[in-house]
C-alpha cells in the first residue's frame, strides 16, 4: 500500500503534516476530512502529486513572473489568512504551490526576509518590478490596521479587473494588427515575387503599361534590387524597437506622442481617468492620505507620458490646494471627471465617487475600442483589396495589349 505525506490546515489555522498509507489520494483525503482538517495536499513518497487543492493549468516555462502570477498569490494569500493560517505559514504553502508559477522562489524570499524580522511590506518592497508601490502602500495599512486579509481580498480584486481591461485593449488591438500585417505580407509578395514575372514579359514584348502599373513595377525593381539591405534595416528597426520598449522614459515618450493622435487621443484620455481615478479609489478606500495617495500615483501615471503634470498636482495638494482644482488648471483629466472628483471633495465621499468615475469611463474605453476596432478591419481590407485589385487590373490590361500584338 502506497504512502502519502500530506500537509493541513487546523480549525485554528495551524498547518500539520504527516504520512498516511492509503490505497488511493481518494482515500487519503475522506481520512483528511475525517480528522476535521482542510486538506492542502497530499504527495506519494515516490514525489508524485496525488491530490491538491491546487491545479497544473499555470504550469509555466522561463525565469520571469507574470503579472497574473502576483494576482494568484493576493487572492490564495489572502484566503489563507481568513482561513486562519499565519502569514510565515501561508507564505510557506505558496512557495511550493504550483499556481502562483515563477513566483514561488521570489515568495520563499519574501517568507526568508520576514522571519529575519522585516515586515511584509518592506519584504515586499524588495520586488519592485512584481509587487508596485500601490500594492506595498496597501499592504502596510493592512498590517497597521490588522485588517490585512481584507486589503489583499481587494488588491486581488483590482488587479484581476485591470488585468481583464487590458485583455480587453490587447484583444481589441490584435485584429486589426493582423490585418495590417497580413495586408503587407500580400504587397510584399506581389512586389517580390509576382511583379518582376510579368515586368520581364511586358518589358520583352514593348506592351502599353499604365502608370498605376509603371509604378509598382519600378517599387518592385527597387524592391528586388536592394532586398538585402531592405531586411537588414528592417531587422535593425524591431531590435531597436524591442528594446525601446523595455526602457520607461523612451516607452512614456512614445506613449505622450501616440496620444497626440486623433483617434488614440480620446482613447488614452478614458484610459488615463479610469486607471488613476480606480487606483485614486482603492488607496482612499484603504484609508491612505491624500498626499500619500497622490505621491505613488504621479509615480504611476508617470509611465504614461506627461510626469511634469502630475508632480505639479501633487505639490499643489501638498500646499493646501484642492485635488479637483489642480485636476482642472492642468486639464489632466477630462472636465466631467474633475467635476465629479470636486463633488466628492465636498461632500466627503471621495473614494466611492472615484471608484463611480473609473467605472463610468472605463465602459466609454470599451466602447471606443470596439468602434475603433470595427472601423480599423474593415479599412484594411478594403485599402489592400483596392491596391491589389487595381494592380491585378492594370497588369491584365497590360498583358491584353500584348496579346492584340502578337495578334
Amino acid at each position: 500500500m502506497p504512502n502519502f505525506r500530506y500537509r493541513a490546515l487546523t480549525k485554528s489555522g495551524e498547518v500539520v503534516s504527516g504520512l498516511i498509507s492509503a490505497r488511493s489520494a481518494t482515500e487519503v483525503a475522506r481520512r483528511i476530512d475525517y480528522l476535521h482538517l482542510v486538506l492542502i495536499d497530499a504527495i506519494m513518497e515516490d514525489g508524485a502529486a496525488a491530490v491538491s487543492r491546487f491545479s497544473l493549468k499555470n504550469i509555466k516555462f522561463g525565469s520571469g513572473a507574470r503579472s497574473e502570477d502576483v494576482t494568484i498569490f493576493t487572492l490564495d494569500l489572502a484566503l489563507l489568512l481568513k482561513a486562519g493560517a499565519r502569514l510565515d505559514d501561508a507564505l510557506e504553502l505558496l512557495a511550493t504551490d504550483i499556481d502562483v508559477g515563477r513566483l514561488r522562489p521570489t515568495v520563499a524570499k519574501i517568507r526568508s526576509n520576514i522571519l529575519s524580522g522585516e515586515s511584509f511590506a518592506d519584504a515586499l518592497a524588495r520586488h519592485p518590478t512584481l509587487f508596485p508601490p500601490i500594492y506595498v502602500a496597501l499592504v502596510r495599512v493592512g498590517e497597521a490596521s490588522g485588517a490585512l486579509p481584507r486589503i489583499l481580498d481587494v488588491l486581488a480584486t483590482e488587479r484581476t479587473r485591470a488585468e481583464g481591461l487590458r485583455r480587453k485593449l490587447a484583444d481589441a488591438l490584435r485584429y486589426p494588427t493582423f490585418i495590417l500585417f497580413a495586408a503587407a505580407c500580400v504587397l510584399a509578395f506581389f512586389l517580390t515575387f509576382v511583379l518582376p514575372q510579368f515586368g520581364a514579359v511586358l518589358r520583352d514584348f514593348g506592351a502599353k503599361i499604365d502608370p498605376m502599373a509603371g509604378f509598382f513595377l519600378s517599387l518592385s525593381e527597387h524592391v528586388n534590387a536592394h532586398k538585402d539591405m531592405i531586411a537588414s534595416v528592417a531587422a535593425i528597426l524591431l531590435v531597436a524597437a524591442f528594446f525601446a520598449a523595455r526602457q520607461a522614459h523612451l516607452r512614456a515618450a512614445a506613449l505622450s506622442r501616440l496620444s497626440r493622435l486623433p483617434f488614440v487621443r480620446t482613447v488614452v484620455s478614458f484610459h488615463r481617468t479610469a486607471l488613476f481615478c480606480r487606483n485614486l479609489g482603492v488607496l482612499l478606500a484603504a484609508a491612505v492620505p491624500l498626499t500619500t495617495s497622490l505621491r505613488i500615483l504621479a509615480d504611476m501615471m508617470a509611465a504614461m507620458g506627461n510626469g511634469a503634470v502630475w508632480t505639479r498636482i501633487l505639490e499643489r495638494v501638498r500646499q493646501g490646494g484642492k485635488l479637483s482644482d489642480a485636476l482642472s488648471d492642468v486639464a489632466a483629466l477630462p472636465a466631467m471627471a474633475v467635476r465629479m472628483l470636486r463633488l466628492g471633495e465636498e461632500t466627503g465621499q471621495l473614494p466611492m465617487l472615484s471608484s463611480r468615475v473609473a467605472e463610468f469611463y472605463e465602459t466609454k474605453l470599451q466602447r471606443s475600442l470596439d468602434r475603433i476596432t470595427g472601423l480599423i478591419g474593415p479599412l484594411a481590407i478594403i485599402t489592400i483589396s483596392i491596391i491589389v485589385g487595381g494592380l491585378i487590373v492594370s497588369v491584365m490590361t497590360s498583358l491584353l495589349s500584348v496579346s492584340q500584338l502578337v495578334g
